[in-house]
C-alpha cells in the first residue's frame, strides 16, 4: 500500500478551525465578558485616580503677554515632532507638519490591507509587535531627552508660585507692572533692579517696620508663599548679567558685522539699542542657529563655535545694549544771526520748505513764515548757523 501525506493546511483553515474549537467552549457575554472588561476598567481608572493624587499635574500660571522669559513647548508625547520639525527650513514646515505625518497615519490605515493574516494572537505577531513597541518607546525617549531640564530664561517652579501669590492676593489693585495695574501703590515693574532679595522680605513682613506711617497693610504670608512673593518680585526689572568677556566675545565674533554705540560694522544692523526690542530668549536662540528663527537670514549659526555658556554671555550682553539714541541737540543762535541754508533755495528747496511754511499761497501752516522767535529751534532742524 502505497503511503501518501496528508494534504498540507493553509494558514487560514487552521485559524478556522482554531476559531471554531474555541467557539464551541466559549464564555457568554454576560456576565462573564461584561464583568472581566468591567474590573480592567475599574482598574485603569483606579490606577488613574492615584496617579492624579501621588503626582497631580502642575498647570502653568496665567498667560502674561508682558513676559519675556516664558519658552514654550509641547508636552513630552509631542516633543519628538517638535524635534523633527527642526530638521526642516521654515518654507518646507508644511511637508513636515502636515505632509509627512498624512503619509505616516495612511500607512498605518492601509496596513490592515497589506497584511491579510488571519492571525490574532500576540504570540504569533511578535515581529510587527516589537517593530511597533520599539518604534513608540523610540518616540517617547527622543522627546523627552531633546529639551533640557530647563531651557534659559524659563521661570523657575518658585517664581510661578510668586506669581500667584501675587494674583491671589490681588496686588494688581494698588501697583501696576507693565502698566497693568493700579495706582495706588509704587509702580513695580522694576522693583526688582531697585530693591534686594533681604529688603524686599522685610518690608513684606512688616512694611511699617521699613516704611514709618506706610499705607501699605500688613500681610500674614507663610514662609513659602513670602519666599515665592520675594523670587516673583526680583524678576520684575531686574537686569539680566553677563560676564567681562561678554564684549570680548561680540567684538571677536560679531562686530564684523555689528556696531554697537558706533564701534564696528555696518554690514549688518545696528545692535547698540537691541535690548528695545528683543528679549533674551530670541537673542540666544537666533545668535545659535539664526536659521531656526528666521530661514531666510544669512547670518552664520555659532551653535559648534561658541559654548552654550557664551552664547547666553553674547544674548545677555545684548539684551542690556537699551535706549533709543537721542538727536543731537542745536543750539538756539543768538538773535540778529542769519542762518545760510543746508538746503538750497532752489525750485526743490522751495517745495520742501512748503511743507513747514506758509507763503500766502494757502500751502501748509505748521511754522509761521518770519524766522524769529522760538521758529529758529525749529529750523535749525534743517538750517545751521554762521558758526
Amino acid at each position: 500500500m502505497k503511503w501518501s501525506r496528508p494534504p498540507v493546511k493553509s494558514r487560514k483553515e487552521i485559524y478556522e478551525e482554531e476559531y471554531n474549537a474555541s467557539k464551541k467552549g466559549g464564555e457568554m457575554f454576560f456576565p462573564e465578558t461584561l464583568v472581566r472588561d468591567a474590573i480592567v476598567a475599574l482598574l485603569v481608572v483606579a490606577a488613574i485616580v492615584a496617579l492624579a493624587i501621588i503626582l497631580p499635574a502642575r498647570s502653568e500660571p496665567a498667560a502674561d503677554p508682558t513676559s519675556t522669559t516664558y519658552n514654550p513647548r509641547p508636552e513630552w508625547y509631542f516633543l519628538f515632532f517638535f524635534e523633527f520639525l527642526k530638521l526642516f527650513p521654515g518654507y518646507l514646515e508644511a511637508v513636515a507638519a502636515v505632509v509627512i505625518p498624512t503619509i505616516a497615519i495612511l500607512v498605518l490605515v492601509l496596513l490592515p490591507f497589506f497584511n491579510r493574516s488571519p492571525e490574532r494572537r500576540w504570540s504569533r505577531r511578535k515581529a510587527m509587535i516589537g517593530a511597533g513597541v520599539v518604534v513608540v518607546i523610540f518616540l517617547a525617549v527622543a522627546g523627552a531627552l531633546s529639551a533640557p531640564a530647563k531651557p534659559a530664561g524659563e521661570e523657575s517652579r518658585l517664581v510661578q508660585a510668586g506669581r500667584d501669590v501675587y494674583n491671589q492676593v490681588n496686588c494688581s489693585y494698588c501697583h501696576s507692572t507693565a502698566g497693568v495695574g493700579g495706582a495706588v501703590g509704587p509702580d513695580l515693574t522694576s522693583i526688582g533692579a531697585k530693591l534686594t532679595n533681604e529688603q524686599l522680605t522685610v518690608y513684606l513682613k512688616n512694611p511699617d517696620a521699613m516704611v514709618p506711617n506706610t499705607l501699605h497693610p500688613k500681610l500674614l504670608f507663610t514662609e513659602e508663599e513670602l519666599q515665592a512673593l520675594v523670587a516673583y518680585l526680583q524678576t520684575l526689572g531686574a537686569p539680566v548679567i553677563y560676564t567681562a568677556q561678554a564684549p570680548v566675545l561680540f567684538e571677536k565674533n560679531c562686530s564684523s558685522c555689528h556696531r554697537i554705540s558706533g564701534q564696528g560694522s555696518t554690514i549688518g544692523p545696528d545692535l547698540s539699542t537691541v535690548g528695545d526690542r528683543r528679549s533674551i530668549n530670541f537673542l540666544e536662540s537666533f545668535t545659535s542657529d539664526p536659521k531656526t528663527v528666521f530661514a531666510g537670514s544669512t547670518m552664520p549659526a555659532f551653535k559648534d563655535k561658541l559654548t552654550q555658556e557664551q552664547v547666553h554671555d553674547i544674548a545677555a550682553y545684548l539684551v542690556n545694549q537699551k535706549g533709543a539714541a537721542q538727536p543731537q541737540a542745536h543750539p538756539a543762535p543768538p538773535p540778529g544771526v542769519t542762518t545760510p541754508l543746508r538746503i538750497p533755495h532752489n525750485i526743490e528747496g522751495r517745495e520742501t520748505c512748503l511743507v513747514c511754511h506758509d507763503t500766502g499761497v494757502g500751502r501748509a501752516t505748521v511754522i509761521p513764515s518770519d524766522h524769529t522767535g522760538r521758529t529758529n529751534d525749529m529750523c535749525l532742524t534743517c538750517h545751521k548757523t554762521a558758526g
